[in-house]
């Protein structure tokens, strides 16, 4: 029995050193995954390169750059960031972006760079985004001339907002008798659009066409009716002309002599026919004269 004891006591002992050495010697295998996962999550550091457009007198195609490293963690110390040149006095720096308003590929959803808290991952490279201090505006004028007096008219100025349109239409004058064909560019003659975009001050010129409508109905007591556009009676084109007294005249004298001349032509055959019933009696008496 204590034969027995001690063999399974020797075995638990031998197992637990086996597992001791074996636990050893793992030892540096663990610590070197550890090592190398550490590396791989560590950040490298990254080229920052940002790309100035304007020279020192604000003069664009006269490009700077300045390129600055990211530490460890991918971060830039915001201390270090530089400031662009700004093109006027009119124009303020808004922060830098990998699209940036003064860039070569103007990006309106770019988002600007938090250099608090933005982790670089990759090469990078920024363009400035500038903003207007106060936005320009243009003069759009509408001018309107009456069509009856060119000099009656009116001047209706309009500006743009800060994106270079109008925020509203303008007001249409309407003259009787005349039609409202468009507003037309005074320069090029273009149409008016809505909605359109300006980026210089701009005229435009109303345009009327004349109506021409049918004629109206005769008015009580008017033997004609009236012309819309000359306001005077106009041509009955139905009504027959008047007749002419010399024509009348020379028709009825015509007339008579018809009238007449059919009398002779009557007259002449019945004196031929009396004519020859009287000789025909002449000749059927002496033939009975004769006879006897």
């Amino acid at each position: 029995m204590n034969i027995m004891v001690r063999f399974k006591r020797a075995c638990a002992v031998l197992a637990a050193g086996a597992t001791l050495a074996g636990g050893l010697a793992l030892l540096p295998t663990v610590a070197q995954a550890v090592e190398s996962k550490n590396v791989q999550t560590k950040a490298a550091s990254y080229k920052i390169t940002f790309h100035d457009p304007y020279g020192p007198r604000g003069d664009k195609g006269q490009e700077k750059t300045t390129t600055l490293n990211t530490d460890d963690s991918g971060k830039l110390d915001p201390s270090t960031i530089p400031e662009p040149i700004v093109p006027d006095q009119n124009t303020k720096a808004d922060g830098w972006s990998i699209n940036g308003s003064g860039g070569p590929a103007d990006d309106p959803n770019s988002q600007k760079i938090d250099f608090n808290t933005h982790v670089f991952t990759q090469d990078e490279d920024l363009y400035p985004n500038f903003a207007q201090i106060n936005p320009i505006t243009y003069n759009i004028t509408f001018v309107t001339m009456n069509p009856e007096d060119i000099e009656e008219s009116t001047a209706d100025v309009m500006q743009t907002n800060s994106e270079g349109k109008l925020s509203e239409e303008p007001t249409v004058h309407n003259f009787d008798g005349y039609t409202f064909d468009g507003w037309f560019n005074e320069n090029g003659g273009s149409r008016y659009v809505p909605g359109g975009t300006y980026n210089a001050d701009t005229t435009f010129m109303a345009k009327y066409t004349k109506v021409t409508t049918p004629n109206e109905p005769n008015k009580p007591g008017q033997t004609a009716p009236v012309d819309n556009n000359t306001k005077q009676p106009a041509k009955d084109n139905n009504k027959a002309p008047a007749k002419d007294p010399a024509k009348k005249d020379a028709k009825n004298n015509k007339n008579n002599n018809n009238l007449a001349k059919t009398g002779a032509d009557a007259t002449a055959p019945l004196a031929i026919a009396a004519g020859l019933c009287l000789a025909a009696g002449i000749t059927l008496g002496l033939r009975r004269k004769l006879a006897l």
